[in-house]
């Protein structure tokens, strides 16, 4: 590997060893090279294209007798995967995209943040697991399905996760979803953090990207208070505009919470920016074309998050009853996130979520929107609204009507 000489105690530190004879540095067995990427530089297999290669930039070590990309060269380590060596070729996806980190890892699949050999740019691959447990091989094929189709059948509207491609890994049964590359992460993130510290995420998000000096931000401004509901009303209203989006298209999200909801950094046209929430992973969406949806073995109606979904029993009476009124469940997760970043903290159960309403945010928000968001939170199915796009219209005519009497700027 190359490393600079003003970096080598720090690798040094983290298990590399030193080649004298060779004068470079390498890492030895045991070692994830994914987690030292920044040094990746030799190459293999380079004796036929030698020229081509110093006319890049490369250069060659007479030690090793290796061609290596030093850290000058304008061209970066990933463009030159064709002469990678082997034991780095297993972070090559699909001859498609180089595996830059690997993010998570849930029931259903691998999450990666990769880059494209085609553009250069990042993105994110949600790569399937072959087996789920407790699911099927069928009915683990239609969970991809029903995200892969959801994904495809909601494309182009701002609240929902763009799909960018989607196919099966070359000699493999695995399928991949890749979407674009949100830096700012998901809505977990953020609720609790205070507005300085939710600036300092996003100065680490984008500080390569925007010539911004926080020390140029007072606490004071970070800090200042405004409006405990339209601070956070574009989120609110953006995760709500998804879901009726979704639900005008006959399709339930069903999971509903802070993880599947990812925030994206948009420019204004006047230098502004603001952070766009974009619902994803569509794992256990449903669609429907009836307005009463019956219990069926294929519905995954056991996997739900707490608070996010309604409490029940699938083979109670107040089971069966959430069952068929499975439409209202991503207003009651709507309902459980919008007060967690109104009150800007989680709640661990609806019982808290109500609580909360009630005591912290109801003395300073206007009845009216408190009454809409309680309804979503009834524990009878029946009470809960049951037209997404018209919850959606009333809540965004007493938001306009709150900014009108608050002479809202911002």
């Amino acid at each position: 590997m190359s490393v600079p000489f003003e970096d080598k105690d720090w690798v040094k530190n983290n298990g590399f060893k030193f080649d004298r004879m060779a004068k470079a540095w390498y890492l030895p067995p045991g070692k994830n090279p994914l987690e030292f990427k920044q040094y990746w530089s030799y190459l293999e297999n380079t004796y036929h294209d030698r020229d081509e290669l110093k006319n890049r930039g490369c250069r060659f070590n007479s030690k090793l007798k290796k061609w290596y990309v030093p850290s000058d060269c304008k061209e970066a380590y990933y463009e030159f995967v064709k002469w990678w060596p082997e034991s780095l070729k297993q972070f090559v996806f699909n001859s498609k995209f180089i595996i830059e980190e690997y993010i998570s890892k849930t029931g259903q699949s691998e999450m990666f943040k990769a880059r494209s050999l085609h553009d250069g740019e990042f993105y994110a691959i949600k790569y399937f697991l072959v087996d789920v447990a407790n699911f099927s091989n069928d009915a683990h094929r239609r969970a991809i399905d029903g995200e892969i189709n959801a994904l495809r059948s909601l494309e182009n509207h701002p609240n929902i996760l763009e799909i960018v491609e989607w196919d099966q890994v070359e000699d493999s049964s695995r399928f991949y979803i890749v979407s674009p590359w949100m830096p700012l992460g998901s809505l977990d993130n953020y609720i609790g953090q205070t507005k300085s510290e939710v600036a300092h995420l996003i100065y680490s998000a984008f500080k390569e990207t925007y010539d911004v000096n926080l020390d140029d931000i007072s606490d004071d401004d970070l800090e200042a208070e405004t409006d405990i509901w339209l601070d956070e009303h574009e989120i609110i209203h953006g995760i709500l505009d998804g879901i009726a989006h979704a639900h005008a298209n006959n399709i339930l999200h069903r999971d509903i919470k802070p993880g599947n909801i990812l925030l994206d950094w948009v420019d204004g046209d006047d230098e502004n920016a603001s952070i766009v929430p974009l619902l994803c992973d569509f794992g256990t969406s449903k669609t429907f074309s009836r307005d009463t949806i019956k219990e069926s073995e294929h519905t995954v109606v056991g996997l739900r998050t707490r608070p996010y979904r309604p409490e029940f029993i699938a083979s109670s009476a107040q089971g069966k009853k959430e069952i068929s009124h499975q439409k209202t469940w991503d207003l009651f997760a709507w309902a459980i996130l919008t007060i967690e970043l109104v009150a800007d903290r989680s709640v661990d159960s609806s019982e808290e979520a109500l609580e909360v309403l009630d005591t912290e945010i109801a003395p300073k928000l206007d009845e009216e929107i408190v009454k809409l968001i309680k309804s979503a939170l009834s524990f009878n199915p029946n009470l809960r609204p049951h037209d997404t796009d018209d919850f959606r219209q009333k809540l965004n005519k007493l938001t306009e009507q709150r900014k009108k009497r608050l002479a809202w700027t911002n």
